[in-house]
C-alpha cells in the first residue's frame, strides 16, 4: 500500500494558493535596508608641534640654560618668556618652570617626572583636560615653591593648605602653628607663632589669593592678624611691625597666592621656621585630610589657644631655611648607589653601572618613560616633555661633558 500524504486544511489551502501564483519565489519580500552607523569623529589633538632641547654644560662649570616652547628655541634666562630652565651647580642639574619662586610667569607642571609617564601624557588632546579626570583648573599646574617649613607632601606641596576636599577646587587652611625665629643661633631671639587661617577675600570675600594669617610675638603673646592681597604677585610682610614691606626691606614671610616663603635673614641674622603644632582632628593617623573637619566653621575659634601653647618649642629645635624647589626637580628615590631622579637614574658603582649598560660608575641613564606636562610663562600654551637620552663626550668617562636630550610635544597658544 502506498503511503498517503495528509495536509491540514490551512496548509493545503496555502499550497493551492502558491501553486496558482506560480510558486513561492514570487512571494519573497525584499529585506528592509539597515542604515550604516555614523562613525564617531576622530579626536583632534591640540599638540601639533614638536621640538628638541639639548641641555649641555661644561664639566664642573655650572650655569643656566632656558627654553621657550612657543618659539621651540633656546631662550634668554633673564627674559620673561622662558618656560623651562636647567640650572647646573657643577655637579648636578636641576629644572624649573617660570612660576612661583622661580619666575614671574604663569607656568607650572602637572606632576614630577617620578609620577607621570610619557605614554599616558601622549593620550592627552589638550593641556587643560586630563582624559581620565577631565578638565583641569589653574591650580592643577603646580608652581615652583620655596622648600622649607611651609612645604607639604600633598599634591599642591603646601603644609598650610589642602586642596579640593569638597570637589570644588578650593583651598582649605589646616590651622597648623609654625614657629619663626629671627635668629636661629640664639635661643632667646624673638619668635613668632603663626597660623594661616584663610585664602579668600577681596570683593564679597570669595576671591582667591587673599591669605589670612594670625600670629603672636612669643614674648608678649599679643595676638595680631592680617589679610594680604597676594593675588597678583609676591607680597612681603613684617610680623614685628604688622606691615607690608618690600623684597629689599625687612620682612619675615611672603605670599604669592598660596605659595609661601621665609626670609633668609633679618638684620643679617639667620631666620628659620619649624612646624610646632598640628590641631587634632584634621588628619587621620595615616595623614589623610578629614574633609568634614576642614569644613567646620568653628575651626578659627577652636584653634586659637594653640598660638600661645607652652610646648610649641622642642628641646632641640630643628630650624629650616628655604631653598627654591620645583616639581621638575623631585627628591631622588632609591638607595645609593642607585638613585632615581625622575628624568634619569644615577649609578654610583661600577657593578650597578654595568648592569645598566653604562661604561663607568657615576654616570646617568635617561628614563624616557618619565615625563610631565608644563604650562608656558604666558599661561596659554602647553608641552609634554621627557628626556630621551643622556650622551657623554667620552662614553667611558663620567666627568666628561654630558648632554641631556629632551623632547617636547607642544600645544601652541590658540
Amino acid at each position: 500500500m502506498k503511503p498517503s500524504l495528509v495536509l491540514s486544511g490551512s496548509l493545503f489551502a496555502m499550497t493551492l494558493l502558491l501553486s496558482a501564483c506560480g510558486g513561492s519565489d514570487d512571494a519573497t519580500v525584499a529585506p528592509t535596508p539597515v542604515p550604516k552607523p555614523t562613525p564617531a569623529p576622530t579626536p583632534v589633538s591640540g599638540f601639533t608641534k614638536t621640538a628638541t632641547w639639548d641641555v649641555a654644560f661644561e664639566a664642573k662649570a655650572g650655569g643656566e640654560l632656558c627654553f621657550d616652547i612657543d618659539t621651540q628655541k633656546a631662550a634668554d634666562c633673564t627674559s620673561d618668556t622662558w618656560d623651562v630652565k636647567a640650572k647646573d651647580d657643577g655637579r648636578s642639574t636641576s629644572f624649573f618652570t617660570n612660576s612661583g619662586t622661580s619666575g614671574a610667569g604663569k607656568g607650572g607642571a602637572v606632576a614630577s617626572p617620578l609620577d607621570a609617564k610619557w605614554a599616558d601624557l601622549k593620550k592627552w588632546l589638550n593641556g587643560m583636560a586630563d582624559p581620565i579626570s577631565g578638565a583641569l583648573d589653574a591650580n592643577s599646574y603646580i608652581k615652583d615653591f620655596a622648600e622649607g617649613v611651609f612645604t607639604g607632601t600633598n599634591p599642591i606641596k603646601s603644609a598650610a593648605f589642602e586642596y579640593d576636599l569638597a570637589g570644588d577646587h578650593k583651598l582649605s587652611p589646616n590651622f597648623k602653628v609654625f614657629l619663626i625665629s629671627e635668629d636661629t643661633t640664639n635661643p632667646v631671639a624673638k619668635q613668632f607663632a603663626l597660623q594661616v587661617t584663610g585664602y579668600y577675600g577681596g570683593t564679597g570675600g570669595a576671591v582667591s589669593g587673599f591669605p589670612s594669617i594670625r600670629w603672636v610675638d612669643r614674648t608678649s603673646n599679643n595676638e595680631l592678624s592680617a589679610t594680604l592681597d597676594a593675588s597678583k604677585g609676591w607680597v612681603y610682610f613684617d610680623l614685628a611691625k604688622n606691615a607690608v614691606s618690600t623684597e629689599t626691606g625687612a620682612w619675615h614671610i611672603a605670599f604669592n597666592r598660596n605659595n609661601m616663603k621665609l626670609n633668609s635673614s633679618v638684620a643679617g641674622k639667620p631666620l628659620g621656621g619649624l612646624l610646632a603644632k598640628t590641631p587634632d582632628g584634621f588628619y587621620t593617623a595615616e595623614g589623610k585630610a578629614i574633609a568634614a573637619k576642614f569644613a567646620d566653621t568653628n575651626n578659627l575659634a577652636q584653634t586659637r589657644a594653640l598660638l600661645t601653647a607652652t610646648d610649641l618649642l622642642p628641646a632641640k629645635p630643628k630650624w629650616l631655611s628655604d631653598k627654591n624647589a620645583s616639581p621638575l626637580s623631585p627628591a631622588a628615590k632609591g638607595n645609593y648607589p642607585v638613585l632615581d631622579y625622575g628624568w634619569y637614574t644615577y649609578y654610583g658603582s661600577d657593578a650597578e653601572a654595568t648592569k645598566a649598560g653604562l661604561a663607568a660608575a657615576h654616570m646617568l641613564k635617561a628614563n624616557p618613560d618619565a615625563a610631565t606636562m608644563i604650562r608656558s610663562a604666558e599661561g596659554n600654551s602647553f608641552a609634554r616633555m621627557h628626556l630621551k637620552e643622556v650622551q657623554y663626550a667620552d662614553p667611558k668617562n663620567a666627568s666628561s661633558k654630558k648632554t641631556l636630550k629632551f623632547e617636547f610635544d607642544i600645544q601652541p597658544k590658540s
